[in-house]
């Protein structure tokens, strides 16, 4: 049987049928080779809570979405509902992800992104495996850090006895942060309080004037200058509102709760553990050192006065740091004007009067 020869496409010559055959043979296994996708792949910091730029430490039940290769077939597809989490699969277009061996609920599978729900699992402060499986190929196991589900309190730097103590609060992810100051009051911690234990007895707070401290909706947060420093966020000055001045091991929890508009209720939000923390005992010559390095030249920012300068001049109650107070209550700053005459609560009324003749604490409310 003869097989007619195939004119070349320059016209100058004739291509035989066998070569016809093989390339058509060749286009046909680069079109499959290119058909086929290798199994999906993902590192741990693609693995992000929804709406993030930047890994956090996830939680159970968190809202999270994954990026990598290969997770899904193109165009992919997602939830019947994508608002309704009860549509919410373990299995889209072939593609399922296991987190710690069970399998997440999916609202959409692609090519390079996932969005899932992460499942609703004691895990806390530990490495939880991922893996996505793609019609029956397996990702490598990729080990992603769960975070607390409860804020954790910790000492923001050593503390001493009769020093500032500066206490730091790392809530879960997605549910807020600490800034100081919350308000003008000196004292005021906004949506969170603390509760003080040392040597088995609760401590009472310092003899202050409140205004609705620790209820998050009502007054709000004061609108400051600039953002607080990064390395002052998370921190609030536990002095500010208890008597630190023995040494020893004292209990800490911090409570944050949330006003219910409608109900007119003030709940829990999120409560930490109770936090063993050392306060160090401290030396007159260390005091001394300490008052001798605010009396130097002070910060002229706003925001570094109130986030840091004040607040650590307020340990001590003495003449010498209302002497050094004293400038600030005709400060050009507002801001810095009210947290000073605040402060004024902190000293003896006799002492006041004596440094400061006629002036008097503020004590109503300037929100």
């Amino acid at each position: 049987m003869e097989h007619a020869a195939v004119p070349a496409p320059d016209g100058g010559g004739m291509i035989s049928p066998v070569a016809v055959i093989w390339i058509l043979a060749l286009i046909a296994a680069v079109a499959c080779a290119l058909g086929q996708q290798g199994p999906p792949f993902f590192r741990a910091e693609d693995v992000r809570p929804h709406g993030e730029a930047d890994p956090h430490p996830l939680a159970p039940g968190l809202l999270t979405w994954i990026f990598g290769e290969n997770l899904n077939s193109f165009p992919g597809c997602a939830a019947q509902n994508t608002m309704d989490p009860g549509t919410y699969k373990t299995e889209l277009c072939g593609t399922r992800v296991l987190v710690g061996g069970i399998e997440a609920r999916l609202i959409f599978a692609g090519q390079s992104q996932i969005n899932l729900v992460l499942p609703d699992h004691p895990w806390e402060d530990e490495m939880v495996n991922f893996q996505v499986i793609h019609d029956g190929r397996a990702s490598p196991i990729v080990p992603v850090r769960f975070g607390f589900k409860r804020p954790v309190v910790s000492l923001a730097s050593p503390a001493f006895a009769g020093l500032p103590v500066w206490v730091r609060v790392e809530n879960p992810w997605g549910t807020g942060s600490l800034r100081y100051p919350a308000r003008v009051e000196p004292w005021d911690f906004a949506a969170g309080r603390f509760d003080v234990r040392f040597q088995g007895e609760e401590l009472a707070s310092l003899p202050l004037p409140y205004f609705g401290q620790g209820i998050r909706g009502i007054g709000g947060m004061i609108g400051l200058p600039h953002e607080v420093p990064q390395e002052y966020l998370d921190r609030v000055p536990l002095h500010l509102v208890y008597r630190l001045d023995r040494p020893g091991i004292y209990q800490v929890r911090y409570t944050e709760y949330r006003y219910q508009a409608m109900s007119k209720e003030t709940t829990v939000y999120q409560q930490s553990k109770w936090t063993a923390i050392e306060i160090l005992p401290s030396t007159d010559e260390q005091r001394r050192a300490w008052l001798r390095s605010l009396a130097g030249p002070a910060p002229t920012d706003a925001v570094e006065l109130l986030s840091n300068y004040l607040p650590s001049l307020l340990c001590e109650r003495d003449e010498s740091s209302l002497r050094l107070l004293a400038p600030y209550l005709k400060h050009p700053d507002r801001l810095v004007r009210d947290y000073a005459r605040y402060a004024l609560n902190y000293f003896n009324n006799g002492l006041l009067q004596r440094v400061l003749p006629g002036q008097q604490p503020l004590q109503t409310s300037v929100r």
